[in-house]
This record gives structure tokens, sequence and C-alpha cells, in this order.
């Protein structure tokens, strides 16, 4: 597995409309031998809004390391978030995160190939 710091293509900063975040990339699929797509670091800052519609195609484990925030799932009421809490999002779930107006929401994701897929692929395992 590869970890990251602030090696090119691994983190990515985003500025806009709604505040901004860091994304950093500490492991991608074909280093993890397993059914992961990708464990990431999150940061976003205070106000910030993170867009998480479009990813519907994997699931995803998103622990909350920092902060208190809330993740807007379309059509549902918003799900409070705080330090310690596990959000888990099924294949298909789509929504935004948004942190609190005074602390940055820190979180670490899991992403994950839906049972469909992973059903379909060979086994996997790491060469001798």
């Amino acid at each position: 597995m590869i970890v990251s710091s602030t090696h090119d293509g691994l983190t990515q900063t985003f500025d806009g409309s709604f505040g901004n975040a860091l994304w950093r990339c500490l492991g991608r699929r074909g280093m993890l031998f397993s059914e992961c797509e990708s464990f990431d670091y999150v940061q976003l800052a205070p106000e910030s809004v993170l867009d998480e519609r479009g990813r519907g195609d994997i699931e995803e484990a998103w622990f909350v390391l920092r902060g208190n925030g809330e993740f807007i799932e379309d059509g549902k009421d918003p799900l409070p978030v705080e330090e310690g809490r596990l959000v888990l999002l099924s294949h298909g779930t789509g929504g935004r995160w948004r942190a609190c107006e005074n602390s940055p929401l820190e979180l670490l994701v899991l992403a994950l190939m839906p049972a469909s897929v992973s059903r379909r692929l060979p086994e996997r395992t790491p060469a001798e």
C-alpha cells in the first residue's frame, strides 16, 4: 500500500462556491489486493459542502475522525455526524457532506465495489 503526503495526483484541493475541501488518497484498488476501490482522507473547511452525488456505483464507509457536520441524502432529512460516527452508504446512494460553521470536518472513506460487481470477478490473490 502507498501512503501519500503531498505527492502530485494523490492529493486534491477543491475550492468553490460551497467552501473548500482536501482529498488525499491513502491507497487504491490494485495496491490493496481486495475489492476495495480506494481508501482516502477528506477534510472539509467550516461550512464547506462536498457533493457525493455521482459516486453511486460504489459502496462506502465514512468514519468521522474530527468535527461536526451532516450527510444530506437526496430526499431525506439530514443525518447529523460527529467524531466517532460511522456512516455506511450502499450502492446507489448519493448526497452531500456539510461541515458545521465552527469547525472543519475530517473523514476517512473506504470505497468498495458493490457485491453485484465483485461476485463476477475472478478470485484475486497476491502473487508469491
